[in-house]
């Protein structure tokens, strides 16, 4: 895009949905696979050992979205302009500075991990006798940690690329189960399944980043620049990643936590139904959901090369058709729900399976319909205002969690997210309106 060029809005919502449809195509690959993996894995270890399953991957995703720095956002924020106007030297202290805050946060995961497995398991629920799988899983945060490289792709508007490697987890999951179902495999089968499935995804995307950068000519002399300087002519760039990651630190560990504290009050069988319940709302949400990701690098591009009047009449046009089209699938699912968790489940669907399901995508369809209001905040710099909402929203949700699942066991949970997300929404909705004024006034 020509320099002063200013970016129409118009543009951006068919080039973000051009985009959707890009990550739509992997997919329809990917939601099948997922579906039978989890079939195929439920009739392999049971209940119980899928609800294991579920629990130590959400620990290492626990560990490692605590210590990963969202440098993906830091990359698009910063990378985009020296990106456009051929800066190399800018563009490669930014990736510099990205790479070294993965390496960093990969190494401090994986201590973090092994220690907490090693000591603290019987707190965490699992099992006596597989404590020992857990702990070879803790490893696996290692490979958690490829923020840059996705990043990368988004800057350099790669989205066929996005969604060819996000089907490589489901992918190997799905052919490595297929394989133990074959040779009547165990956990341990499993666990190495689902361990190697984390270290094919960071490897796929990583090697794909750098074959585009390669091809650009982003890498030529990498290393010999790296005397310049870690942040030189980068200002609050250390600001921006710090006030990113403890927003999405929030954001993340609130969604891994809450499977840690089923699995704590309730046992893995408990879990299992809920982690189900939880995957067929981010399923039927998800086409809606991958759109968040196109609206940051337009957003960015309207906000630094435009008018800010853009962003906004983007943001509204994007919430009216996030919001429409979640609530007509909403209205849609009692109709499919119980015939897909009993196929899941091999067995009737429970009516408390159910329950949950119904508050889960409610409380899908609220945060959906604030989809625009944390790119809007982010984008414009108010990272400070992203990171206060969902902080105030852990520090609510996890003790209410808690005390829900006290007093009503399972049925506790979806209300207790329901509840959070309209908290949520309204604070980033008085933040966004807060932000705009002052932009205003200046």
């Amino acid at each position: 895009m020509p320099k002063n060029k200013i970016p129409s809005y118009r543009g951006s919502l068919r080039r973000s949905g051009y985009n959707v449809l890009k990550l739509l195509s992997g997919k329809i690959i990917n939601v099948p696979l997922g579906l039978a993996q989890i079939y195929l894995t439920t009739r392999l270890i049971g209940d119980k050992g899928y609800g294991f399953l579920v629990l130590i991957y959400a620990f290492g995703q626990l560990v490692g979205d605590v210590a990963e720095f969202q440098s993906w956002q830091t990359v698009l924020h910063y990378g985009l302009k020296p990106y456009q106007n051929k800066d190399l030297p800018l563009f490669q202290r930014v990736l510099r500075f990205s790479f070294l805050l993965d390496a960093c946060s990969a190494t401090f995961a994986l201590v973090v991990s092994v220690l907490i497995a090693i000591n603290f398991s019987n707190i965490l629920g699992w099992p006596p006798e597989w404590h020992y799988l857990g702990i070879i899983f803790s490893f696996s945060v290692l490979f958690t940690t490829s923020a840059t490289a996705n990043g990368v792709l988004l800057l350099l508007n790669r989205y066929d690329l996005l969604a060819i490697q996000g089907t490589t987890t489901t992918t190997v999951r799905f052919l490595g189960i297929a394989f133990l179902t074959l040779i009547h495999g165990g956990m341990l089968g499993a666990v190495i399944v689902w361990t190697f499935a984390t270290f094919m995804n960071f490897i796929t995307i990583l090697i794909t980043a750098l074959y585009q950068l390669y091809k650009q000519g982003f890498l030529k002399g990498f290393f010999n620049r790296i005397n310049d300087g870690l942040t030189k002519d980068l200002p609050g760039i250390w600001k921006f990643a710090w006030n990113t990651n403890i927003n999405m630190t929030f954001s993340l560990v609130s969604a891994h936590i809450t499977a840690q504290i089923i699995g704590s009050m309730l046992g893995t069988v408990q879990n299992a139904r809920y982690s189900i319940a939880n995957k067929i709302s981010e399923a039927i949400a998800k086409p809606v959901i991958m759109l968040q990701s196109t609206l940051y690098p337009e957003m960015t591009r309207s906000w630094q090369g435009s008018k800010p009047s853009h962003l906004y009449k983007m943001a509204l046009q994007i919430t009216l058709l996030t919001g429409g089209i979640i609530s007509v699938i909403f209205l849609i699912l009692p109709y499919i729900a119980p015939y897909i968790i009993s196929l899941l489940l091999h067995k009737s669907t429970t009516p408390e399976t159910l329950h949950l399901l119904y508050w889960l995508a409610g409380a899908k369809a609220v945060i959906l319909w604030g989809i625009s209001l944390e790119p809007i905040l982010i984008t414009t710099g108010n990272t400070k205002g992203a990171s206060i909402s969902r902080g105030i929203n852990s520090f609510i949700y996890i003790p209410m969690l808690i005390v829900f699942i006290q007093k009503w066991g399972i049925q506790g949970i979806g209300p207790a997210t329901l509840i959070s997300s309209v908290l949520l929404v309204i604070s980033q909705i008085l933040f966004v309106i807060k932000y705009k004024k002052k932009t205003i006034t200046q």
